[in-house]
Formats: structure tokens, sequence, C-alpha cells
């Protein structure tokens, strides 16, 4: 592979030019999608640039933020499935050699910055994509998850080697633990029993109860 930008060769798995230092556009190079244009309102979270609006046809179509600097993309809760599910075929097998060889390949490459999400500048979380899948992504709990440039490539080729069952896998699991941590409270304290772990009482602030105590004594 070369690079787009001075054509100078890249050896592997790499995304940054050791020439030129440009980051290669590898994420969409099969991917279908128009560029709708920028509407000025989200800012990178890597580099600050305004982001664009990309539209995939997964189906659905499914709008995307994109950096066009950085390459990064910040997709709304569920979308980023949707667009490896639309790249990949239904009839997924699980290759445990080919997950472990591209966990391997690309790991944890980029440093540790903690970003800010660009709809609610709220610090993201890092997490470890379906849990073992070696790429890193940032997470809002609320708006979505941002990719680096790069990493959208990264996820598909793990999720056309198996990476779907294991996501899906990933996702049973934590539904799983989230009922039994529901059962266990109702258990051990059900609805209505003295042994319910009792509410807590509002405290009038100190100077008030002072003055309650005060008022008191001189009624007396």
């Amino acid at each position: 592979m070369k690079c787009l930008n001075c054509g100078g060769a890249l050896a592997g798995t790499m995304t940054f030019c050791p020439y030129c230092g440009v980051r290669q556009d590898i994420d969409l190079r099969q991917v279908h999608f128009r560029d709708l244009g920028s509407d000025g309102t989200m800012a990178c979270p890597g580099c600050e640039s305004t982001l664009s609006v990309i539209e995939f046809d997964a189906g659905a179509p499914i709008r995307v933020e994109r950096c066009a600097s950085c390459h990064g993309m910040f997709f709304n809760p569920g979308e980023l499935e949707a667009l490896l599910d639309a790249q990949t075929n239904p009839l997924v097998w699980l290759d445990q050699v080919q997950m472990a060889q591209i966990g391997q390949d690309y790991g944890f490459q980029h440093e540790v910055v903690y970003r800010k999400c660009p709809c609610c500048s709220e610090r993201m979380n890092h997490i470890n994509f379906a849990g073992r899948s070696g790429v890193i992504i940032d997470r809002c709990g609320t708006h979505g998850v941002w990719l680096e440039g790069g990493e959208v490539r990264r996820l598909t080729e793990w999720w056309r080697a198996g990476g779907k069952l294991v996501f899906q896998q990933h996702q049973a699991d934590k539904t799983k633990r989230l009922y039994q941590e529901s059962d266990n409270r109702e258990t051990r304290y059900p609805r209505g029993s003295v042994e319910s772990p009792p509410e807590p009482e509002s405290q009038l602030p100190t100077w008030l109860a002072i003055l309650a105590a005060a008022a008191s004594v001189i009624v007396d």
C-alpha cells in the first residue's frame, strides 16, 4: 500500500505515513457513502476541525459525523454495529486464529487521551469494543462513540472474522448480569418489607436546626 499524499510505501497496517506524517484514509476505501457537507455544529474531539456529515447506505441510511482532517468518525448508539453488519456476509463464522492475529497486529496504538464528546463536551470513556476486539474506542454514555481514523477498518476486519458473534455474546452477558443484580436486590430487600433500606431523610441545614432549637426553648 502507498501513501495517498506522497506515494511512500506503507508496510503492514500502518495508518501514518513515516515519510510525510499524513494519516491514511483507509476506513472508507471499500464503503459507498455520500458527503453531505458540514452544518458547523460539531468540532472534532481529536483535532478540533469542524465535522462534516456523511451518509452510508446500510439498508436504512446512516448519517455519521466525520473529520476530513484526521478521519475520525462519531456514531450515534447502534449506528456502528449497523455499518459493520452492512459490510459483513450474513453467514458469520468464528475464526479464532484470524481474530487473535488482528488483535495482535493492531492492539492499542494511540495515546491515552480522554476526549470530549462532540455533542455534550463531557469526557468520554475508553472501552475495548466487545470486550476483546483490541480496538479501544471513546464512548459517551448518552450520545455515542468516537473512532479514530483507521479504527472502523480494523473493526470491520475483526467483525468479519467472527467478532459479530463475540459482540452478540458480550451484549447477552451484560444483559444477564444486569438482570441478576436486579434479582439479587429484589431478593434481599423485597418491596414493602420492613428490611427494605430506609429512604434518606431530608435534614435541615445546621443553622436552621439551631434556630429551631432556640425557638423551642423560648416557647417552653
